[in-house]
């Protein structure tokens, strides 16, 4: 007969690890939720395209900034099941629910299963934890592999078994071999054990033989890669200061609670979450004297990475992910320190900023990661095998290598100061009528005064423009135009319009339609203003429009000179189910800010708005 005291055991075993299995599966769930959504990013298309070189290269010092385990393993990974976004992301899927199980033992081993099941909770609803399970990037495995290694270092300490101190080397090895910053875990580590294990001189004796080895295996790694990352440096010796304590302390922790994607509101339930970090930082230290080294993990890698930061060209919080799970270990001991109350109603802080934050990582289009890949679509959907994709910053070469379009001819476009610019423009002009401009990141790299934009809109007319994330697209379609003269037709007292020319209407199933307006300023202008080109039924129905600042934003209005000259073309896009009829073609001005429209006057004037004239669609 199976004692009461038994059977009572048994069952809150049963409850614990059914608690579990269900904290696994919905953090699972959440991490496969929408895992296609996003465009692959700059980022992501550099790890992928970087990966699918052979091993050797990829393993190989000089060639990334990173050290090469992460690499190393998605090459192999992709051999095996491909590379679609979803295979690609799956990879930090993985790692990043195997250290939810591990918080939960390192919780339960260090206090009690309470804890280890709270943490464990906390870190499946993390948005700091997904967003970075959901992308093509060495930050999952990382963490996942320092969480592996406390836990070693944890049952070593325990029961000084050799298996478990080979564990924390493997471990940590490869974290150290995945990212340079799983170093501050391993000085962390150091700092408990000399600290507080001292006195085991056997003990110390062991770890300290570790770290040679440790050492040892690393050292070939530091000493071939060591130019190229002091290549690297930067010294901005500003950062120490109260600014960098803010932007790597305050901001790091903050963003740990409730991830990135979040608005001011948000991030102010980050700052409120400091407080039961504290509680359980105080707790940590003083009533529970075993979560002290889940203190050291949390605290050394946060001062570490405030002292190295003047060499740093930068930082984010993503690169202390390997604190993550010692974050949300003292925040769920805070949580429980508190009276049942007002813990739960820290608890119900937490699950609410971080689902507001997955939420707007899921739909908010403002948190987007990239949008490349939505910007090649629209390209796929709009273009014709004989058109011409320009590829404006080289920066961009592993996303169109992910995202691009083989059957269409692309350039890879040189600064515009190269001296092969203008003959590989001329060469292009001359081969395509159509002409996809694609230009990434911030031009101010690359092309700051946009004259390549320029010197596209002064040999064809724009059909289309469009602003995406890390990027812009524009289209524009060579053709002639039969000039028209325009009569005394003024906006304001601040442009002339002195002349007009249409173009004929292509065939292609993409028609558009060619309009070269001349312009000239009465004044120097200390405003931007926009022009519009709307193409109306006779019953005002406005199907076709064109809104953009001169010359596509290269030539905006405050930069004109009184009495030039300005010339500017425009493509109307047509579109397919266009009704055959007599449209009218309107043309004006307004400040963008405001919407308020400049006034029209002269023969052909409609108030804020003039009228060039009636087109036949057939």
């Amino acid at each position: 007969m199976i004692s009461n005291k038994y059977y009572s055991r048994w069952s809150k075993q049963t409850v614990l690890y059914t608690c579990l299995v269900a904290v696994l599966l919905l953090s699972f769930g959440i991490r496969l939720f929408r895992i296609q959504h996003h465009n692959i990013w700059g980022d992501e298309a550099f790890s992928v395209a970087f990966s699918k070189q052979d091993l050797n290269l990829v393993i190989s010092s000089g060639a990334e900034t990173h050290p090469p385990l992460y690499h190393a393993l998605l090459h192999i990974w992709i051999s095996l099941v491909g590379e679609s976004i979803f295979s690609l992301r799956y990879f930090s899927v993985l790692p990043g629910v195997l250290m939810i199980a591990i918080v939960f033992v390192i919780g339960r081993r260090l206090v009690d299963s309470q804890l280890g099941l709270l943490s464990s909770m906390m870190m499946g609803v993390s948005s700091f934890a997904v967003y970075y399970s959901q992308e093509t990037r060495m930050y999952s495995l990382v963490a996942c592999f320092c969480t592996i290694a406390l836990y070693a270092a944890l049952r070593w300490e325990l029961r000084d078994s050799n298996r478990w101190l080979i564990m924390f080397v493997v471990s940590m090895l490869a974290a150290v071999f995945t990212h340079y910053y799983s170093f501050f875990v391993l000085l962390a580590h150091n700092i408990y054990i000399f600290q507080y294990r001292k006195n085991n001189m056997e003990q110390c004796r062991k770890w300290m033989w570790v770290q040679v080895v440790i050492l040892l295996i690393y050292m070939p790694w530091v000493l071939a890669q060591l130019d190229f990352i002091t290549s690297k440096a930067s010294t901005r010796w500003e950062e120490l200061s109260i600014g960098g304590m803010n932007t790597i302390w305050a901001g790091s922790l903050t963003t740990f609670g409730v991830g990135e994607t979040v608005a001011t509101v948000g991030q102010w339930l980050g700052v409120l979450l400091l407080i039961p970090l504290a509680m359980g930082f105080r707790s940590s230290y003083s009533d529970t004297k075993r979560l002290r080294v889940v203190y050291y993990w949390l605290v050394v890698p946060l001062v570490s990475a405030f002292l190295i930061a003047p060499l740093m060209p930068f930082y984010y919080p993503r690169y202390l992910i390997i604190v993550l799970p010692a974050y949300l270990l003292i925040v769920a001991n805070g949580f429980r320190s508190n009276v049942s109350l007002l813990g739960g109603a820290w608890l119900i802080l937490f699950v609410v900023a971080n689902v507001m934050s997955l939420n707007n990582f899921y739909f908010n289009r403002q948190y987007a990661k990239g949008g490349y890949g939505d910007l090649m679509t629209y390209i796929k959907n709009h273009s014709t095998a004989a058109d011409a994709i320009l590829l404006q910053n080289g920066a961009q070469a592993p996303l169109y290598e992910y995202y691009g379009i083989p059957e269409m001819k692309s350039y890879n476009m040189p600064p515009w100061n190269d001296s092969e610019m203008q003959l590989l423009l001329e060469l292009i002009v001359s081969h395509h009528q159509r002409i996809w401009l694609v230009m990434y990141g911030d031009p101010a790299g690359y092309d700051p005064d946009h004259i390549l934009k320029g010197w596209l809109h002064q040999r064809a007319f724009r059909s289309y423009h469009g602003d995406y994330i890390d990027g812009s697209l524009d289209l524009f379609i060579q053709g002639e135009v039969i000039s028209q003269k325009v009569l005394d037709v003024q906006f304001g007292d601040l442009i002339s319009l002195n002349g007009f020319g249409l173009g004929e209407i292509g065939e292609d199933g993409t028609d558009t339609l060619p309009v070269s307006l001349v312009w000239q300023p009465l004044k120097n202008m200390d405003r931007d203003y926009t022009l519009f080109v709307h193409l109306v039924d006779d019953k005002g129905q406005l199907w076709s429009q064109i809104d953009s600042q001169p010359l596509g934003g290269t030539y905006p209005t405050s930069k004109w000179i009184d009495g030039e000259t300005v010339i500017d073309k425009v493509a109307l896009p047509l579109v397919q189910d266009l009704p055959s009829g007599s449209y009218s073609i309107e043309v004006g001005w307004y400040q963008l800010d405001s919407m308020e429209r400049l006034t029209a006057a002269g023969v052909q004037s409609m108030y804020d708005k003039i009228e060039l004239g009636i087109v036949e669609i057939p």
